[in-house]
């Protein structure tokens, strides 16, 4: 028996368009659970409010501290998601955003949905530094769930 949870590092952590696709300079990755709603459900004279589960927002996706290349494919693509409305779905063998979690498992939206990118193109400066930008999407139309 165990008597501590399994820790995860950095090390072996990674982002992904497909299988092998590393998204070049990706410094930190947050991914927004997801969020059941609820509606009420109560009616006249009841003391305490009844609700009942309502549909789900399955939680969005953020990539911060990129180290910024204006020439990397896996960066333009994602910039290119954004201002084309290309919906980013599941699939197991090529473009699909994988979010590793260690060398073997990893993040991805389920099978009927897509991520939807909503922002990308921002630069940060430093004069002391490396440029660096982010981006962010919707999971839309499934869970992310991991593989």
């Amino acid at each position: 028996m165990a008597d501590r949870a399994t820790t995860l590092t950095g090390r072996f952590q990674r982002v992904t368009l497909g299988p092998t696709t590393k998204i070049l300079g990706a410094g930190t990755y947050t991914i927004a659970g997801a969020t059941r709603r609820t509606v009420d459900a109560s009616e006249f004279g009841v003391d305490v409010d009844i609700f009942e589960f309502q549909s789900a927002d399955g939680g969005t996706i953020s990539l911060g501290t990129v180290n910024y290349d204006p020439t990397d494919a896996s960066q333009n693509t994602l910039r290119t998601a954004v201002t084309d409305g290309i919906k980013l779905g599941h699939s197991p063998l090529t473009s699909g955003i994988r979010f590793w979690i260690n060398s073997t498992s990893y993040l991805t939206v389920g099978t009927s949905g897509y991520i939807l990118m909503t922002k990308a193109g921002d630069v940060n400066a430093d004069r002391n530094g490396l440029a660096t930008t982010s981006f962010e999407g919707q999971v839309s139309g499934a869970f992310m769930y991991i593989v």
